[in-house]
């Protein structure tokens, strides 16, 4: 038709006004298919908000337009960004005159006041914001636009983030109550990485103990090796961080760390291990305690308990208890104790006085606890009565050897208040287990060798023999 047309036009008309007639059809054509195309993008930008929109409120966010100055008109706002601020649109004209600003707490909206807002600016606020529930913290995510290049406004969407600060802000409350509960109690708080193998120590242990709060690769590198802790107490570390790293259970446990003033102090460490959902250890948790006054009152009292008050060796059930326990643990070992009786001590007494006789027991004690070693036991068990107990001598040369020696001296003289007093000691032994495996049995043996001392003219040793005392 339009060809018919354009024909009959052709024929009947002049030139110039075909062309003009063609050209406006041409344009209307054109326009036709800008509107089309227009409607099309505007159909299409118009699904995107709408899926937007629908985003937002299913996350329980919002999103909202705004200008800069002034008070922060509302240009745009979707439905989450009422439902979060808990008022409708009516409601916000009517009480905050459609204003953000207003909306937000004071030292909130002088933030957008103060700062030199451009078309750059991005924005990312955690902000208090008054709402129908009362104050709420949102995050406010966006950036600013400029509009007919005359005014600024900021998109932005809005999360309601009020839980999530409640939850921050307790935990934070709670970490500080218990840095200050630490700091009060001087309890060191740790937390060692199993598969990191990094061990995070609280602050105040710098202070305390004068270590670094955070040692990398503490296992590999063996750090409990390097002066931290007293060397008698290392192979104790050692085993709690095998347990620990094979994930085993609680550790609860007493060793020396070094203060920052160089002195090994007692400590108290208890870890616990943290498990995932699965069961699984990831790491150990644990508090180390300064348990030194306690200990040392503890250990002044326990040997208290376990020492004579005239000479402090071992009194006479502490030396039981200690010959008891290494017969009982060491069944492949040889022993021997010496029953020793100072020779007519109670003339001592008549003579010098009971100051002099205890000076001489004092001496006694001071004079064999130098000549043996610290392992052996050496006790008191009566009024001038000895026991010492050496371990591990098995050779009966050696035997003869310690004997001699604790006889020799014995024998050396006391001198007090210028006064010399000339000593001498009776000696009775018996050999473990050769001829007993109990302490009591051993005391017996060492007692009938110590009779044939003293009826043989005393200041002698004679080794038990069973041949020689028949039942």
């Amino acid at each position: 038709m339009i060809r018919t047309l354009f024909f009959f036009a052709a024929t009947n008309l002049p030139r110039a006004m075909v062309l003009t007639i063609a050209l406006s059809v041409g344009l209307v054509l054109l326009l036709g298919a800008f509107v089309l195309h227009m409607w099309r993008v505007q159909e299409h930008e118009g699904n995107i908000a709408m899926e937007v929109r629908d985003l937002t409120n299913s996350i329980g966010a919002g999103v909202i337009n705004f200008l800069v100055y002034g008070e922060g008109h509302i240009t745009y706002a979707s439905d989450g960004f009422y439902e979060i601020v808990g008022f409708s649109r009516e409601e916000v004209k009517e009480v905050f005159d459609n204003s953000f600003y207003l909306m937000l707490e004071s030292k909130y909206s002088e933030f957008f006041k103060m700062h030199d807002i451009t078309k750059d600016f991005k924005l990312n606020e955690e902000m208090e914001i008054k709402t129908g529930n009362g104050i709420k913290w949102i995050l406010v995510s966006g950036n600013s636009v400029l509009r007919k290049k005359q005014f600024v406004t900021i998109s932005a969407v809005i999360v309601d983030i009020t839980e999530n600060k409640k939850l921050t802000e307790k935990l934070a409350l709670e970490q500080e109550r218990y840095r200050l509960a630490t700091e009060l109690s001087n309890d060191v708080i740790m937390n060692y990485n199993i598969y990191e193998d990094t061990l995070n120590i609280s602050e105040n242990y710098r202070q305390y103990y004068g270590g670094a709060t955070e040692v990398i690769g503490f296992s590999k590198n063996k750090e409990w090796e390097h002066g931290a802790v007293f060397k008698d107490d290392i192979e104790k570390v050692a085993e709690i961080v095998r347990i620990i790293i094979m994930k085993g259970g609680n550790v609860d446990t007493q060793i020396r760390i070094r203060n920052s003033e160089g002195k090994y102090v007692w400590c108290r460490l208890i870890c616990m291990p943290v498990q995932d959902k699965y069961g699984e250890n990831k790491e150990y948790i644990g508090k180390l305690i300064n348990i030194d006054n306690e200990k040392n009152d503890l250990l002044k009292a326990e040997k208290k308990a376990m020492t004579d008050p005239l000479t402090k060796a071992f009194n006479k059930e502490f030396t039981r208890i200690k010959i008891q326990d290494f017969i009982d643990n060491n069944p492949d070992k040889k022993g021997m104790l010496l029953l020793v009786d100072i020779d007519k001590f109670k003339s001592i007494n008549d003579n010098y006085g009971h100051l002099m006789g205890d000076n001489i027991i004092i001496e006694v004690v001071n004079q064999v606890t130098r000549a043996f070693r610290s392992n052996d036991i050496v006790g008191r068990i009566g009024g001038d009565e000895f026991v010492v107990f050496v371990c591990n001598v098995s050779n009966p040369e050696d035997q003869i050897k310690q004997a001699k020696k604790l006889h020799s001296v014995l024998r050396q003289p006391a001198t007090f208040d210028g006064v010399t007093i000339e000593k001498s000691a009776s000696i009775g032994i018996a050999i473990y287990p050769d001829h007993a495996a109990t302490y009591e049995g051993l005391i017996e043996c060492a007692d009938k060798a110590l009779y044939r001392v003293k009826g043989s003219g005393r200041d002698a040793f004679i080794i038990y023999d069973k041949k020689d005392f028949p039942e």
